[in-house]
């Protein structure tokens, strides 16, 4: 009888040590999830069973344990936030699919992602022809996202006998004061350019920027980490 009520005792106490410790982590655990938050669900999953279940583990050493776990998670969170760098360390960047209708092939073996699951990923995007797509991308979280051409979009010029110009999406081009390079050559524009337009909007330092986006109507997006943003159109 004393051997249940300890039991009992221990999967109530465990129960309300991981809720808590789940509500803390927030609600990344039970979302789409990117390859680090998978790996921290399941260790303290695991980390969870063994507390309840496992005799040669007493009921404070587990608790520490997965204190100790949820705040290794917490401080790798935070530092992914902090630094560029850490972030694509951690959750890796999106892969370019597709590309004006073209399958990157090179792109493809590189995440191991087979024509198949590229196939089933477009027809949950409503996409059942690749010749519709214009861009495809594998998200960090495994999410695949589609930019149809703007002939195939649901509400299509082509239907209205309108012309069309050919489709790109926009391109983030600063974060957390750090140049993306590849995506602002991409874009069509330089750093002077880019530089510009900083200072049009007042802004000064780069440490001072949180994300800038040029959009392809040459809309310039811009926020700062005190909070202030801006929308304008390409001076």
């Amino acid at each position: 009888m004393e051997d249940w009520m300890e039991f009992t005792g221990r999967g109530i106490t465990v129960f309300f040590i991981l809720y808590i410790l789940a509500r803390i982590l927030s609600k990344k655990l039970i979302s789409q999830m990117t390859l680090f938050d998978f790996i921290a669900g399941i260790t303290l999953g695991s980390m969870t069973a063994t507390t309840f279940l496992s005799k040669e583990t007493t009921l404070s050493k587990g608790a520490f344990g997965l204190l100790l776990f949820a705040i290794l998670v917490l401080v790798i969170d935070y530092f992914t936030m902090k630094s560029l760098i850490i972030r694509k360390l951690v959750n890796s960047e999106p892969t370019l699919l597709m590309d004006n209708g073209r399958i990157l092939i090179k792109n493809m073996k590189k995440v191991r992602f087979t024509i198949d699951e590229l196939i089933a990923e477009l027809r949950k995007n409503g996409v059942f022809r690749f010749d519709n797509v214009q861009t495809a991308i594998l998200e960090t979280d495994g999410s695949v996202s589609v930019l149809q051409k703007a002939d195939y979009s649901p509400v299509t010029p082509k239907g209205l006998r309108m012309e069309t110009t050919p489709v790109s999406f926009p391109r983030v081009v600063v974060v957390q004061g750090k140049i993306l390079r590849k995506n602002l050559n991409a874009s069509g524009y330089d750093e002077t350019w880019l530089k510009e337009q900083l200072n049009h909007h007042g802004v000064t330092e780069w440490k001072d920027v949180l994300v800038v986006q040029i959009n392809p109507d040459g809309t310039i997006y811009l926020e700062t980490v005190n909070g202030g943003m801006k929308s304008d159109r390409k001076q």
